[in-house]
């Protein structure tokens, strides 16, 4: 099921130009799969092993593998119910090999459940089956979240903490021990500010716990029978202006990047684990501890791509932000997927080589954002790159596209700030190309094209304009 012109002419006004040095990330909406009310998606993950199919975790509908061989229509081949979790929730799932982990257990609301986990053989994700569960009633209030470590799993378990398994038997995980953490950090709690392990980023032997409103810890997991918590790590700036919360992180070298709610991403330098400096705080929303409710973003999952020199953020009602982190301490928004108000709320997503997946919530209530459109999305992103900068005067190189949407005809505008060598393509979602062009050599100054495309069929594509080794991307729609 394709999404179109409904909001993608909205989505192209936010697609800033590609100046010196610099990258924009450009979305188009693929697929959507829709989940009727009141049902959610939580987690979506692309298969590790390159095969053409994406696993969900559900709440109310269990594990669902997709398969998206065709991008233009992605299938459910496999579902595995709540009722076969021992009615258990999952929340989180992530795969190691041909093994998916889920983490299980609802952690929202007044009726949490046992902290669990499932282990799912994926050798034939068309036949996926349970081959091994793990619960305990003793950690009453859900598990948000899993990491798998070789032959260990770990569990965010809310207030209680976190959870280590010995998974080395998929049949069979069995309970080694648990991580209770301060609670009483930064302040004792209240009743809106209780810390949760929501989130979980692992480095070796140090699992990273994002512990809602009692920021980041670092737990030392080097004795699977002893976990200790060996640091605390909270913004000051950003407790100083909103109440911290901390959802989800990820590692890239010796930088992590923390979630904040509806304080956007916070960097956190880990060079030295147990002194966890911060290093860079990016505030899109810019909050204040009355602006939760309302606010335009709520961040939540984060992952990378292209070597780890970019990250991508689920925002909320602000659906995917995209940032540069190649320099770790300086990231930079370079891209947004985003039309506010349009009840499509994003959770969680996953990133590959081409695609994003997105995985939408249902929240009926508008606090913090109102949601009713749950299910699964596929994006194309793509890159588009100048060279290295020769100073402000290719900040000059410009590009206008009109009308967009289109019909039979689009008008091109562009500036060169010198001579250039210019040429042009246009090509699918999945990368076809459907025309291109070579006006040649042209000189400093304002250019035109008319461009009929009456035969291009409706649909996304991507326009792509060199001026010798310059690039701008543009996305199109044609009616």
């Amino acid at each position: 099921m394709l999404r179109l012109p409904a909001i993608f002419s909205a989505q192209i006004l936010l697609l800033p130009c590609l100046f010196a040095q610099s990258d924009t990330i450009l979305f188009a909406p693929l697929s959507v799969y829709p989940y009727p009310a009141p049902f959610s998606a939580y987690t979506a993950r692309f298969d590790r092993l390159h095969r053409p199919y994406l696993y969900t975790a559900n709440k109310e509908y269990g594990v669902i593998v997709f398969s998206y061989s065709n991008p233009l229509d992605l299938k459910p081949v496999r579902t595995i119910t709540v009722q076969q979790f021992q009615n258990l929730k999952p929340t989180d799932l992530v795969q190691q090999g041909n093994y998916l982990y889920v983490s299980l257990g609802e952690f929202q609301g007044l009726f949490t459940q046992s902290a669990g986990l499932a282990v799912i053989d994926i050798s034939d994700p068309e036949n996926a089956v349970i081959v091994g569960q793990w619960s305990d009633p003793a950690f009453n209030k859900g598990a948000a979240a899993v990491r798998v470590g070789g032959s260990y799993a770990y569990l965010g378990a809310m207030e209680k903490g976190l959870i280590v398994l010995d998974v080395s038997k998929a049949d069979d995980p069995k309970y080694i021990s648990h991580a209770e953490l301060d609670l009483n950090w930064p302040v004792p709690p209240g009743l809106f500010s209780v810390p949760h392990a929501r989130g979980l980023a692992l480095r070796g032997n140090e699992v990273w716990v994002c512990f809602d409103a009692g920021g980041l810890r670092l737990v030392d997991v080097s004795d699977k029978q002893n976990p200790m918590e060996t640091a605390k790590y909270m913004n000051v700036a950003l407790d100083a202006v909103a109440q911290p919360a901390y959802n989800t992180a990820t590692i890239v070298g010796n930088y992590l990047y923390a979630t904040v709610d509806y304080c956007g991403l916070d960097v956190v330098d880990i060079t030295k684990p147990v002194q966890p400096v911060s290093a860079a705080w990016l505030n899109p929303w810019n909050c204040t501890n009355t602006s939760w409710d309302g606010s335009p973003g709520h961040t939540n999952q984060v992952a990378t791509a292209r070597h780890d020199s970019l990250l991508f953020v689920t925002g909320g009602d602000t659906e995917v932000i995209a940032y540069s982190i190649s320099n770790p301490e300086l990231p930079r928004q370079n891209g947004q997927f985003a039309h506010l108000k349009d009840s499509v709320v994003v959770w969680g997503l996953d990133v590959n080589d081409s695609l994003v997946v997105l995985a939408q919530v249902w929240n009926p209530l508008n606090t913090p954002y109102i949601g009713k459109k749950g299910g699964i999305s596929l994006l194309r992103w793509n890159a588009g790159t100048t060279t290295a900068g020769h100073g402000p005067e290719q900040a000059d190189f410009s590009l206008r596209i009109f009308p967009n949407p289109l019909t039979d005809a689009v008008k091109i505008r562009y500036e060169l700030p010198v001579e250039a060598h210019v040429r042009w393509q246009i090509t699918d979602m999945l990368g076809k190309m459907n025309e291109k062009g070579n006006p040649g050599l042209q000189p400093i100054g304002a250019h035109s094209l008319d461009l009929p495309i009456k035969e291009i069929p409706a649909g996304v594509y991507f326009f792509t304009f060199w001026a010798d080794e310059r690039v701008l991307g543009r996305l199109i729609v044609k009616n």
